[in-house]
């Protein structure tokens, strides 16, 4: 038999036993586990961001560990239709109770509310709930932003969910994105946006016993302390425990983000905006805790034109949780063997490095001991035609070295005349096809291990090894150039033996 029991903001519950009673706190307190994630899956449609291969980045994204075991998941960008059924089907099972994507439809709503607009794209926002959701509701902003985000029905979808003896409510967002074509790069639009939500969430009338959660993408920089300080007050939310990586938006590790900065010229900043906030108004949790995560697929997928990539979005995602537990990732998801590698020329002992002013500068064999631990001298392999993306065993072959500098820029050689010809340099999307490299004695890609390269001349239809040149005003600089490996030619390789950074020391455990 059960009395319930309120005081200050907990719940209680008087359990009689033999007419004995006990206080019985909520389990809640314990457990509650959320996923964000930004997916970046636009409809073929949309002629900006429309061919990132979104059905099967769905696929492998629906069957990877780091997505498992939550309680409830916002999804935001959902845009493609196919790729998002095919994720939806694939989570069925751990998450059965999903919304409808926002904007779409009035069908499956208990509510819509806002400014639906008819025959326009939806607004990406589903959410996925392991336990029976009561309530569901739409909301189309009615300040529909500027830039490429009018073209979709964005807004908000709110759900009342009951865990067990507990009701949680959760909104889940996508406020305006950063626009280079808005006036203001979207600020105001987005603090309309975040007002309309709250001015909701006061509307529902929610008991102070019951969890307010609001998620999503706010994008709203972290670093940007005004901006940052004024989301905090207008939502009335508390500012969590932030732990793990830097940003959720990083043009330094993610190779979408990456690519997007350079080939539309946004040169933006990376920046943390994707956010998981309980409510100071109601049920208040002992601690609430943020780790913003970076996993990659297990699996590469391919472009049309044969770009290859392991990111699952341009976007990182973000856990909210009470307590850390073993469970809790205390290091990056996105490191690589074979990330970072050094190329040290034997013959001279300098290190492989690129230009440092522009990232289609030449390659150049000159790093110093002070360069050797720059980024300028880390390079990414990776064998396109294995579909491991993280192998622990690299074998010779084709190979495609990037640049750890600059992402997206890959090796390939010069022959648009000058004294240039055949001399190496990084290009954006377009790193050479054929590309090999020969580990000397075999086996495994390792630490210390001696490798030469060879690519194919297109000219003159022949295998030439590469060299680093030994004299004159290109002294230093790679050439694709003999037909046989020289001394010159051999380089010693330097795996990435750094630790990684852990912050378990940010988390908070019970």
């Amino acid at each position: 038999m059960y009395f319930p029991f309120s005081s200050k903001n907990l719940i209680f519950e008087l359990e009689e036993i033999n007419s004995t009673r006990r206080i019985v706190l909520p389990k809640l307190e314990t457990d509650l586990n959320v996923l964000s994630y930004n997916l970046f899956l636009y409809p073929r449609e949309d002629i900006y961001f429309g061919f990132w291969k979104e059905k099967e980045r769905a696929e492998f994204l629906g069957k990877s560990k780091f997505i498992k075991n939550q309680d409830i998941i916002v999804l935001g960008r959902a845009f493609d239709t196919n790729a998002r059924n095919t994720l939806l089907n694939n989570l069925n099972l751990e998450y059965p109770d999903q919304t409808e994507v926002i904007g779409k439809t009035k069908y499956g709503w208990d509510q819509t509310l806002g400014d639906f607009r008819q025959q326009i794209n939806n607004g990406g926002i589903v959410i996925l709930s392991k336990w029976p959701i009561q309530e569901k509701i739409q909301y189309i902003f009615k300040n529909h932003g500027c830039g490429n985000d009018t073209l979709y029905n964005k807004g908000f979808a709110y759900v009342k969910i009951k865990k067990e003896n507990q009701i949680i409510h959760i909104v889940g967002t996508d406020t305006q994105s950063e626009d280079s074509a808005c006036s203001d790069l979207g600020v105001n639009a987005r603090t309309d946006q975040l007002i309309e939500i709250k001015k909701f969430i006061d509307s529902k009338r929610i008991s102070n016993k019951e969890i307010v959660l609001i998620a999503g993408s706010l994008n709203v920089n972290k670093s940007n302390q005004f901006e940052y300080k004024n989301m905090l007050n207008i939502l009335e939310v508390n500012e969590p425990n932030y732990a793990g990586i830097h940003f959720t938006w990083d043009t330094q590790k993610n190779k979408i983000a990456a690519y997007n900065n350079v080939y539309y010229s946004w040169n933006r900043t990376s920046n943390y905006g994707e956010y998981i906030f309980v409510s100071k108004n109601h049920f208040q949790l002992p601690v609430w805790q943020n780790l913003a995560y970076d996993p990659i697929s297990p699996t590469t997928w391919k472009r049309e034109n044969g770009y290859t990539s392991y990111e699952f979005s341009d976007h990182f995602p973000v856990y909210g949780f009470i307590y850390a537990d073993s469970s809790t990732p205390t290091k990056s998801g996105h490191r690589r063997k074979y990330d970072q590698v050094s190329l040290i020329a034997k013959y001279t002992g300098k290190a492989v490095q690129v230009d440092h002013n522009r990232p289609d500068g030449w390659l150049k064999a000159d790093g110093t001991a002070e360069e050797k631990g720059t980024e300028f001298t880390k390079f990414n392999l990776l064998q396109e035609y294995d579909p491991d993306s993280d192998t622990f065993c690299m074998l010779g072959g084709r190979v495609r070295v990037e640049s750890s500098q600059y992402l997206n820029y890959f090796w390939t050689w010069w022959l648009r005349g000058g004294a240039g010809n055949y001399a190496y340099y990084p290009k954006f999307d377009d790193g050479s096809k054929l590309l090999e490299m020969i580990i000397i004695r075999q086996g495994c890609l390792e630490d210390e291990s001696l490798v030469v390269f060879k690519d194919f001349d297109t000219f003159w239809k022949y295998y030439y090894f590469l060299a680093v040149w030994e004299t004159g005003s290109w002294k230093d600089y790679i050439y694709l150039w003999y037909t046989n490996a020289q001394p010159n030619s051999y380089f010693i390789v330097k795996l990435n033996t750094l630790p990684e950074r852990d912050w378990s020391k940010d988390l908070i455990y019970r």
